[in-house]
């Protein structure tokens, strides 16, 4: 292990999941008793989850189990705050091909305008203030999700993050992070 790599992934840090749940299984691929003996060696833990009040089957319990019949030590689940965060919020965008910059400065725009929707922003004004943003359908409209609060999501800055897909769920709650320069560090060990 390079000494870089062992300073930020070994000290006992936060960690931020992002869907880390049986519903994702065949899409993981690292070992899951190596992703428990991690979160048994840090300290809190954010655990987002797609549940059944999103697109998931998985609820907050499922996942427990789920963890546990992975190694996780039962001790740690005082340590683990559970949010479904909801699905697919800066998605609509994203899939149109929106770019990481792009994205972010709109996030920001949205939270500067107190706009929870960005529909409630006139087309014209995002092409007058953004112009890489002609030619997307701006009725795929991108929200603040309302399960991850802004100010508490900043008490979490200088956490590790994991989780998956990279360019799908996790990169939205890194897009969001980025917006309102909440740090992190990726273990890529544990991405998916």
């Amino acid at each position: 292990m390079k000494l870089k790599q062992y300073l930020t992934e070994k000290r006992r840090r936060n960690v931020i999941c992002c869907d880390i749940q049986p519903m994702y299984e065949s899409s993981i691929n690292f070992d899951l008793n190596e992703f428990s003996e991690f979160l048994d060696q840090h300290n809190n833990i954010l655990y987002f989850y797609n549940g059944p009040e999103t697109v998931g089957s998985d609820s907050e319990q499922d996942i427990t189990m789920w963890l546990y019949d992975n190694g996780l030590n039962e001790d740690k689940f005082n340590d683990i705050k559970f949010i479904d965060k909801g699905y697919g919020f800066f998605r609509p965008w994203m899939d149109q091909g929106v770019d990481d910059r792009t994205m972010i400065q709109s996030i920001r725009y949205m939270a500067l305008k107190k706009a929870w929707d960005s529909r409630d922003i006139d087309e014209e004004e995002w092409l007058e203030k953004f112009e890489d943003l002609d030619g997307i359908y701006f009725d795929d409209a991108i929200g603040f999700p309302s399960e991850l609060q802004i100010n508490k999501l900043k008490q979490w800055s200088g956490s590790l993050i994991c989780g998956g897909g990279i360019n799908e769920c996790l990169k939205e709650v890194q897009l969001l992070m980025n917006a309102f320069n909440i740090k992190y560090t990726e273990v890529k060990k544990f991405m998916y």
